[in-house]
């Protein structure tokens, strides 16, 4: 027993898992964490472009800055949507989003539940359109939370001249439908979290450590049925 009354050795129960879209090449990974024979872990991308639906806690999205460059955990400065804006902290943090997911079960892996958060246009921009969807539809649906889903391919938006051009990817959400919050819990987090970044390219000009390959998705044929989304969510995220 530690000196302090507790543990405190590191384990992989003090990482939220993460969800991660990569701007540079329009793919979306599931960050699982592995562990190695040493006890030591590490992330391993599984691609979920195309089978990708998840349930998203748009209800509680909290924004402010964020700051992917530390080298180690993020820093993340946040309030809950609506509230005041928090003073930027330093020249690197950059503004942005993050919020809780709950993954279906054919891309969800064995931890369903997962953070995405991100400071590129790219990504913001396709979050505020489909968060401004939720605005407009939630009132109709109360008790409720939307299921997300991508439309079609991610749109390549280039920006810059020469040799300072660069080409990002925009995803497109869509709500497909609505379901019970479940066990999508809010959980409590301090301003700067202990999590692996899930940037989706954190504005500094890199592009998130994923290969930018697409690896074969947990559940192809899962993809060619994706356009028959049934009414009923529960065997997705019951």
């Amino acid at each position: 027993m530690s000196v302090f009354g507790f543990s405190t050795e590191t384990s992989s129960g003090d990482f939220t898992p993460i969800v991660k879209y990569d701007a540079r090449a329009g793919l979306l990974f599931r960050m699982d964490r592995i562990q190695a024979s040493d006890g030591s872990f590490s992330s391993e991308p599984v691609e979920i472009t195309d089978i990708f639906k998840a349930l998203a806690d748009f209800e509680n999205i909290e924004v402010g800055w964020i700051d992917f460059s530390t080298g180690s955990a993020p820093s993340f400065v946040l309030v809950p949507r609506g509230k005041m804006l928090p003073e930027r902290p330093s020249a690197n943090h950059k503004q942005g989003i993050r919020f809780l997911l709950k993954l279906a079960r054919e891309c969800g892996g064995d931890k369903p539940i997962r953070e995405i958060a991100g400071t590129s246009k790219a990504f913001l921009s396709a979050a505020e359109k489909v968060v401004a969807q939720y605005d407009a539809e939630k009132a109709a649906h109360p008790g409720q939370l939307p299921v997300i889903m991508f439309d079609g391919k991610a749109v390549p938006v280039k920006t810059g001249t020469g040799n300072k051009s660069s080409t990002n990817y925009h995803p497109k959400f869509k709500i497909v439908g609505w379901a019970p919050r479940g066990d999508l819990v809010p959980q409590p987090r301090g301003t700067t979290a202990n999590v692996t970044p899930a940037n989706v390219t954190s504005g500094n000009g890199a592009a998130p450590a994923t290969g930018a390959q697409r690896a074969a998705p947990p559940n192809l044929a899962a993809a060619a049925t994706r356009q028959n989304v049934p009414d009923d969510f529960s065997s997705d995220f019951g």
